[in-house]
């Protein structure tokens, strides 16, 4: 069953998302200017005022409650979720009654699964999650996924169309064989995200919900994640009833002897 172990914890890394409740976003003071888009913007300007509104933070601690679907099987999980910017993500998963089933590290470099559950331990490069996503994802997607930020290396082509007939705007756009489809909202934050790659059959989308404010960052309380990749399909929903920015964060990762080595 490593598999499958492997593939739910593996949902809060490359996690993706499909939503059809409705979106809400309340309504916040002190979050910051958000920058107004203007008709005489070219789409070029427009862009850059959409990365200007992604969140400006050194850490990130969440906890959120989830429940997993891998097919016709259901999980209900708690995650711990902590990030230091552009250097590690560190996930802890808590089945019922408490109990620490799972840990995740992840850095631009390498990712390491702790099956605590079956006391096995895997490490593997980045690319590893290839298997799982396409090619081209970077530590910064992951990273944006979580946070629900615009992802620059994505918006770095000049191959975007971007639509702002009416609200939420659509912006979507190619880069080398990933496609990508970004919702945004009136204060500049998305609603959700879809990065495809379909000759490989490979879709990740984010869908973000009920933002509030934290600390001055308009961050989602609320996700609902769907992976497809071959014969797998996962989704899950997050609700957070804790997030914290800009504060010290400790990501234990202690492997001991115990611990089956998978290769």
């Amino acid at each position: 069953m490593w598999n499958r172990s492997v593939a739910i914890i593996l949902l809060l890394v490359i996690c993706a998302s499909c939503s059809t409740r409705k979106k809400t976003l309340k309504k916040e003071n002190n979050i910051g200017q958000v920058e107004v888009l203007e008709k005489t913007d070219s789409k070029h300007a427009i862009v850059e005022k959409f990365l200007l509104s992604n969140l400006k933070f050194t850490t990130f601690s969440g906890k959120a409650k989830s429940k997993v679907t891998l097919g016709k099987s259901s999980y209900d999980v708690t995650a711990n979720i902590r990030i230091e910017k552009d250097k590690r993500i560190w996930i802890s998963i808590t089945a019922l009654l408490g109990i620490e089933i799972g840990r995740v590290l992840i850095t631009p470099d390498s990712i390491q699964i702790l099956n605590k559950f079956q006391g096995e331990y895997i490490a593997k490069p980045f690319s590893y999650l290839y298997q799982y996503a396409s090619n081209d994802l970077t530590f910064a997607n992951v990273q944006d996924l979580f946070l629900a930020n615009f992802s620059s290396n994505l918006l770095s082509t000049t191959n975007f169309v971007l639509d702002q007939v009416s609200l939420p705007i659509q912006l979507s756009g190619k880069k080398n064989e990933l496609s990508y489809l970004y919702l945004v909202n009136q204060q500049n934050r998305l609603d959700s995200f879809r990065l495809e790659q379909t000759s490989k059959g490979q879709k990740l989308e984010a869908s973000y919900a009920d933002y509030a404010n934290h600390a001055g960052m308009l961050f989602p309380m609320g996700l609902e994640l769907l992976i497809l990749g071959g014969d797998m399909r996962i989704m899950a929903n997050f609700n957070y009833s804790r997030v914290s920015f800009n504060e010290a964060v400790d990501m234990p990762f202690a492997i001991s002897n115990k611990y089956k080595v998978i290769k």
